[in-house]
């Protein structure tokens, strides 16, 4: 789990670094990234009829986040992905989804940064009550309340988890359902009512 600093200009600039690395994709850097790989031989899926199919991954990668892009590139040309068959790129609507879901710990990252921050000017604003011996409101007491706040919105707890680092190999391996929330302060998983699944149904899906 990424040890965050405390101070708030400092994990203003860290949510600055991560907002730009998060920044949308053009479509000439997308067909840049489908020819490049195709010039290392990964082919285009046969399923996909269009007489420009590099047109097609441009529309449906176009604005995904530029470090999603790259990561997808990177790990399409080594080989690391669990695909039916390595020789072919995903198609264009999986590698958007692929791409989204490398930046999940990049999200997260600002997410807890930006709730520092809150924490931060919340205590200066009421004076210091229920304060962490950091001199900062207790993350743990900001995330109960979010908690409750999903719940009121219709989330359902799912799990356990105890670091970031488990959350985000759990996205990868679709081990949470679609939505799920990270509540790294108090371990928490939350997601969806409409897309919860049991814990035997989602490890199921990850084995």
């Amino acid at each position: 789990m990424t040890n965050l600093p405390t101070r708030p200009s400092t994990l203003e600039q860290g949510i600055s670094a991560l907002t730009e690395k998060l920044s949308p994709c053009g479509v000439d850097e997308v067909g840049k990234c489908i020819a490049s790989l195709m010039d290392a031989g990964l082919m285009i899926p046969g399923s996909i009829q269009s007489e420009d199919p590099i047109e097609e991954y441009r529309i449906a990668l176009k604005g995904v986040p530029l470090h999603g892009l790259r990561t997808v590139f990177v790990r399409l040309k080594r080989g690391e992905y669990d695909l039916p068959n390595r020789s072919f790129l995903p198609i264009p609507s999986e590698m958007a989804a692929m791409a989204s879901l490398e930046c999940r710990s990049l999200r997260e990252e600002r997410m807890r940064a930006s709730e520092m921050i809150k924490a931060a000017r919340e205590n200066a604003a009421i004076g210091g009550p229920r304060m962490s011996r950091y001199g900062l409101k207790d993350l743990r007491i900001t995330q109960e309340e979010r908690a409750r706040e999903l719940a009121a919105q219709g989330f359902v707890f799912v799990a356990d988890c105890q670091s970031h680092d488990e959350f985000a190999n759990g996205c990868k391996k679709r081990r949470w359902p679609l939505g799920a929330t990270h509540l790294w302060a108090i371990n928490q998983v939350w997601a969806p009512g409409i897309v919860k699944q049991s814990v035997q149904e989602v490890q199921a899906d990850a084995a």
